[in-house]
């Protein structure tokens, strides 16, 4: 039996795996979502083998750009603050290896060699600050209706209400007084997910960035609508 679940879209490390289980745990207890196989990740030049597959796999759309995938269909986006994003990467070590031993404020300011998502070689001649920016506006002002825009931050401080909204959009005959038929509770999920986890704290950045950092941070953006404050 084909299932129409729903795919989550983002940028590289903006919480794609956190919304992956918050989804199959809230929406999708008795489902299979893992991939079947073996899969990589990671940057193109140093992929890593994970050679048990992902959990939720099923649920994922893709990190490209709007214009890059095919028709939508029960599609969510989720958006995290770029300098959190940035910060992950490279906590995450998730660029060549050739530029393994540079500091953070170089990886800032380089020109990336992906597109979309770090396992596609390209050369699009823009800094990690720059597409982390496009990438998001892209998102957030296709013209396609049926994309659920979704803040990282916003989930992570009312788990609840992100629930909710989900519930709302996607299953409206199925959502009945704060609750989903078929679901016995609801988990906001605590633990560590996804590949290569972390805690996802909002503002982990902050031990990164120097004054400068910022300051360049801030140069390649428009606007400073995407980025979260408390």
């Amino acid at each position: 039996m084909k299932h129409n679940y729903i795919k989550i879209y983002s940028h590289p490390r903006s919480g794609t795996h956190f919304l992956e289980a918050f989804l199959a745990k809230n929406f999708y207890p008795s489902q299979d979502l893992s991939s079947k196989g073996s899969i990589y990740f990671g940057h193109w030049s140093n992929k890593i083998l994970l050679e048990e597959g992902e959990p939720y796999h099923r649920l994922f759309g893709s990190h490209l750009f709007p214009e890059q995938n095919k028709k939508f269909s029960n599609a969510i986006y989720i958006y995290r603050d770029g300098r959190d994003v940035i910060a992950s990467l490279w906590n995450s070590k998730f660029y060549q290896m050739d530029w393994f031993g540079i500091s953070f404020s170089e990886f800032l300011r380089k020109e990336i060699d992906w597109y979309g998502g770090t396992g596609q070689k390209a050369l699009p001649k823009v800094n990690i600050v720059q597409h982390w920016f496009n990438h998001v506006d892209s998102w957030v002002n296709y013209d396609e209706e049926d994309i659920f825009i979704l803040r990282f931050e916003d989930m992570k401080n009312n788990p609840k209400k992100a629930y909710q909204d989900i519930a709302k959009k996607f299953f409206p005959f199925k959502y009945y007084k704060g609750r989903l038929f078929g679901v016995k509770r609801f988990d906001p999920i605590k633990n560590k997910v996804g590949l290569k986890p972390n805690a996802a704290k909002i503002n982990s950045w902050e031990k990164l960035f120097s004054e400068d950092d910022l300051d360049f941070f801030y140069s390649q953006i428009p606007h400073k609508k995407y980025l979260y404050e408390e």
